[in-house]
């Protein structure tokens, strides 16, 4: 963004100006951050303390005045303790005040807009048309999808100063009367509206109010593009736009739809249709995390690469970085126009003082305008043939670079063809759903115990680090030490303990549960030799479970033992609740409570102070939310997208999904026999395919013989035969044009796990925490 002086701020805000120490108001304001953990001490910066449901940006103002921020726009203005300047400009709504300061960013902006909405491919059409206008003139857009109406104000503050041509903008709603709050932001040369589906629905009277206020974020263009062949989509449009105010354009979208409608624009602008369109890799937000050999870590983006994404790449990246990996950075030549030696010797300069700035020093280039311009510590690939990477972490990023991905395969592991895909931005989603049924200011636990239920506990912790949870849990204390070793810094509690390894226990800060008089003296004893003060503990009571836990019959020896010592402390009491998933047991759910909160009380009153208490679990959280004081709950299975309730209609996303991928297709008359014992036999002319998945990597041997079916191009396939060790046969006779190497789903968001749990008679947990460790993880984030 172009500089504006703190003064200036609060004028367009119409905020109120707070100074601790000399800061000069006219010191200019470059950029502005939202995201405390994106943040590497640039020079005038800005934090604007968002508030939303699910976070409150006022908690981070003093991590950022440690981080160097000077200068803050804020609701409410806080306490300060230290003796560093600072300038708060108190405003009534943060969100609101970016807002201003976008439209203030749009005055004199003389570039060409084209705005971009609709429900599938809207960052596909925007990364096209860019990487299409890019070789013609100076383009500019918003960053990834940043499309929300927040990301709208931060994107236009993104794209000003860079003097553009073009501007390029994705919008998205997903709620009713959005539109016209950012309407003021959205004139433009073009209007594109991309395809639409059901995607929000349920958050609107009907489909066609969602079209409707889709359109209306249109409206300030003069062109409309949009796709032909929907018939509500093209009675809508002429409905709300004139003929004489607008040129409206129904594009034909056959095959690759972003492509035809691209093509189009680009005529529109006045440039030619980009031939290469229908070729063009597919451009994702998402980054991809998986394991390979030599303990290296791979990153893989497939974004748009230039000098603005190759930052956002590097943020991503950062956070998690340990000292356990090198970071390595695998990249090719940058995306940019036409430039002279000078301005491309600039461009990398950047790039390479961005790359330095985050602690990467080992950079290999598939291209060659990187050494080109002067950097002799950036390698080619080569390099890689004499000095295999190990234990790194290793950014690729460039989308559609054969050259990047024929150097990840030959140090990626052998590949199984069977993986179980985490969806770390679904796992968010879930997250967030649990937290918005909490009071506010209420912590969470995320159990992560048994590899984070099979997922695997180490990227799952890191991205729940990163989304602000409070607590992590696990079974034992070494799962807690290898999430130390990974990196996790967070609060971590050991829910079973017992082990006579307790100096690892203080040296790796584990808060310890206690369920026993007896455990409890090993660790005060423990606690005394290592010389620990306050530790913290986490004391369990037995109210209805009757696993583990103290009993009122045991609490005064408890807290005689407590006031004996000052080597730990109770950082919370809590218990678990046996029938809160139990729709007709609420009375013994409602008596747990009870008890548990009268015993809180009689503890904290002999005691003499106050503790945290959770009681709350996920099925608890979803129908025991408002039953009394607490202060963490505890998110286990709902965290992963599964309803401890049947038929429920929380709107949980699934996060894990075991594919495989067919190996073997072969064609059997009817009456033929299929796999160990002639236990599967054809009832037809029959397709059957062999995928390479068995019970060594979790496929439970019930789900054969027809028990369960798997998906395959949107068809559900039954199993036929037994299941093998590693293989198993499906019948894929009803599947139009199966082939070889097709996709094949055992469960996740075709097939839902509940399905296959109930075949099994048991829980989804059971099924997920079966899954061989042998099968690969692979995670997704954006």
């Amino acid at each position: 963004m172009k500089p504006r002086t703190i003064s200036d701020i609060a004028r367009i805000t119409d905020g109120k100006i707070v100074s601790i120490g000399d800061t000069s108001l006219e010191t200019p304001i470059a950029n502005i951050i939202t995201d405390s953990r994106n943040f590497l001490s640039d020079s005038g910066s800005l934090f604007a303390a968002l508030t939303t449901t699910m976070a409150d940006g006022h908690s981070y103002i003093d991590a950022m005045l440690k981080k160097g921020v000077r200068v803050f726009l804020v609701e409410r203005v806080p306490d300060i303790h230290s003796n560093k300047n600072a300038v708060f400009i108190q405003v009534k709504s943060v969100k609101e005040a970016l807002k201003r300061i976008a439209l203030d960013a749009l005055e004199g902006d003389h570039a060409r807009r084209v705005i971009i909405t609709g429900s599938y491919a809207k960052t596909t059409v925007k990364e096209l048309l860019y990487t299409s206008l890019v070789p013609y003139c100076k383009v500019a857009r918003s960053p990834r999808s940043w499309n929300s109406s927040l990301g709208l104000p931060l994107s236009i503050l993104d794209m000003e100063g860079m003097n553009a041509d073009i501007e390029i903008c994705e919008v998205a709603i997903d709620g009713p009367s959005q539109s016209t709050q950012l309407l003021p932001m959205l004139e433009g040369e073009i209007g594109i509206l991309t395809a639409i589906g059901p995607q929000h629905d349920e958050c609107f009277a009907s489909h066609e109010d969602k079209i409707k206020e889709k359109l209306v974020l249109l409206q300030k263009c003069h062109t409309i593009i949009y796709p032909a062949g929907n018939k509500t989509v093209e009675k809508l449009v002429r409905e709300m736009f004139s003929s004489a105010h607008h040129r409206l354009v129904p594009v034909e979208c056959e095959g690759y739809p972003a492509a035809s409608i691209v093509s189009q624009a680009l005529l529109e602008l006045g440039f030619p249709a980009n031939s290469k369109l229908a070729s063009e890799p597919l451009v994702s937000t998402m980054y991809t995390i998986r394991e390979a050999a030599e303990g290296n870590i791979i990153i893989r983006d497939n974004f748009t690469p230039d000098l603005r994404e190759l930052r956002e790449s590097l943020e991503f990246v950062s956070r998690r970085f340990t000292a356990a990996h090198t970071p390595i950075l695998l990249i090719g030549n940058l995306l940019h126009g036409k430039m002279s030696e000078a301005e491309l010797r600039d461009l990398y300069t950047s790039a390479y003082a961005l790359v330095r700035k985050f602690g990467i020093s080992k950079i290999i280039s598939v291209g060659d305008e990187w050494k080109r311009y002067g950097y002799n510590s950036v390698v080619d690939k080569t390099y890689l043939q004499e000095h295999r990477p190990v234990n790194s972490l290793i950014l690729a990023t460039g989308v559609g670079n054969r050259a990047i991905e024929d150097v990840l395969s030959s140090i990626e592991s052998a590949s199984h063809d069977t993986t179980l895909d985490v969806d770390l931005e679904a796992m968010i989603h879930n997250y967030n759903y649990y937290r918005s049924l909490l009071p506010s200011g209420n912590k969470i636990v995320a159990m992560v115990k048994a590899s984070a239920y099979g997922l695997g506990a180490v990227e799952i912790a890191k991205t729940l680090q990163s989304q602000g949870a409070s607590y992590l849990a696990v079974a034992v204390i070494d799962e807690g030490v290898s999430l130390r070793e990974a990196g996790i810094t967070m609060p971590i509690m050991v829910l079973n303990p017992i082990t006579n390894r307790y100096p690892l226990l203080f040296e790796r800060n584990l808060e310890p549960a206690v369920f026993s008089i007896e455990e409890l003296k090993r660790l005060i004893s423990e606690a005394k030799i290592f010389g620990t003060k306050d530790y913290p503990v986490h004391i369990k009571l037995d109210t209805g479970m009757h696993r583990l836990g103290f009993i009122p019959s045991q609490f005064e020896a408890l807290i005689e033992l407590l006031k004996s010592t000052d080597t730990i402390k109770i950082k919370s009491i809590f218990t678990h609740l046996a029938t809160a998933d139990c729709l007709d047991k609420d009375e013994y759910t409602e008596r747990q409570i009870a008890d548990f909160q009268r015993w809180c009380d009689r503890l904290e009153s002999d005691l003499g102070y106050s503790f945290m208490r959770h009681y709350l679990n996920t099925a608890g959280m979803m129908r025991y939310a408002k039953s009394g004081s607490y202060q963490m709950s505890r998110l286990g299975i709902g965290l992963y997208g599964i309803s401890p309730y049947e038929n429920s209609e929380a709107p949980l996303q699934a996060v894990a999904s075991f594919r495989t991928r067919i190996i073997s297709l072969k064609e059997w008359e009817a009456d033929t026999f299929i796999g160990y014992g002639n236990k599967g036999v054809t009832t037809r002319r029959s397709i059957i395919a062999t995928i390479p998945v068995g019970y060594a990597d979790g496929v439970d041997r019930h789900l054969g013989r027809g028990n369960a079916s798997f998906v395959v191009r949107g068809h559900e396939c039954p199993t036929i035969g037994n299941i093998c060790m590693d293989l198993c046969m499906i019948d894929v006779t009803d599947v139009p044009g199966v082939a070889i190497g097709d996709q094949v789903e055992i469960f996740g968001t075709q097939m839902p796990i509940e399905r296959i749990a109930r075949v099994l008679d048991t829980i989804p947990y059971e099924v997920l925490t079966s899954v061989s460790p042998r099968v690969k993880r692979q995670y997704s984030r954006k």
